[in-house]
């Protein structure tokens, strides 16, 4: 079925087509999550908090057609509650751990993760959604309620300034 017909349902209170339309949508969102989380439970937690909210609120959606944006909207905003939330709190599973001592990924990997850690966590979200998930530039400004030419800006200066520090070794 197509996803601006479930939306529509959805609308009218059918609970079956916003279930679909959860299933759809939940890989995507799980990972947005985790761009600005970095923690799998609580990325979950931001997903599902996300759902209830979208629920909730889902007589607010203007147009069918942005459902997806709208939503991912909602879990960018789950997430950054929980990163408020826990941002005095630093806490690191055996599983990253191991991460972190090179064991388990590429020393590549690593670098470019530590450099994507050094940028702010919306530039990185922009970026993420743009390499990663094959985001337009226009979806990730409508997403991120930003300018379209802000979000260029963000992204590509950032970029340059990651570029820059690779080949000047600062992380290698």
């Amino acid at each position: 079925m197509k996803e601006e017909k479930l939306v529509k349902l959805a609308t009218k209170g059918d609970s079956e087509a916003f279930g679909k339309l959860m299933i759809l949508l939940k890989d995507q969102a799980y990972r947005m999550a985790y761009c600005y989380l970095h923690h799998e439970h609580d990325s979950m937690d931001a997903v599902c908090n996300a759902m209830e909210k979208a629920f909730e609120k889902l007589n607010q959606l203007r147009e069918p057609k942005y459902f997806k944006t709208w939503f991912l909207k909602i879990v960018i905003n789950e997430s950054n509650q929980l990163l408020r939330e826990k941002s005095k709190i630093f806490e690191l599973s055996e599983n990253e751990m191991m991460n972190l001592s090179g064991e388990s990924k590429s020393e590549h990997i690593e670098d470019l993760e530590e450099l994507l850690n050094q940028v702010e966590p919306t530039v990185r979200s922009m970026i993420y959604m743009k390499y990663y998930l094959g985001y337009s530039l226009d979806e990730i400004s409508k997403i991120t309620d930003l300018p379209l030419s802000t979000v260029k800006i963000k992204i590509y200066r950032n970029l340059k300034q990651l570029r820059e520090k690779l080949v000047q070794g600062e992380v290698l």
